[in-house]
């Protein structure tokens, strides 16, 4: 599904979203990539609080991230990358702003 390398990191967090008192609701599905018309494998996962969704997407060892107003507003910040390094960074900054949130 996911590279070797970012599936721990994800499993890590997802477990932790799960036991988080901040978060309202987690999301997981895999499936193609629709974005590029490819049938690479990706990983989805939409993480809900009280006032933002945290959405990332992975396919092989790339990776991207944006946040959006659970109100509905369109502003989102996405971050994009490679490897573990910075997929550990991007899903501590959702851990916190979740937190900070409630």
């Amino acid at each position: 599904m996911i590279d070797d390398g970012l599936r721990p990191i994800v499993t890590e967090f997802v477990e932790g979203m799960l036991n988080d008192p901040c978060c309202e609701s987690v999301l997981l599905d895999v499936g193609d990539d629709a974005v590029v018309g490819s049938d690479l494998p990706v990983l989805y996962l939409d993480i809900t609080g009280k006032h933002h969704d945290y959405i990332l997407s992975i396919v092989g060892d790339e990776y991207s991230g944006s946040i959006r107003y659970a109100t509905g507003e369109t502003r989102t910040t996405v971050k994009r990358g490679r490897g573990a390094w910075g997929l550990r960074n991007l899903l501590n900054d959702f851990r916190t702003r979740l937190r900070e949130e409630s």
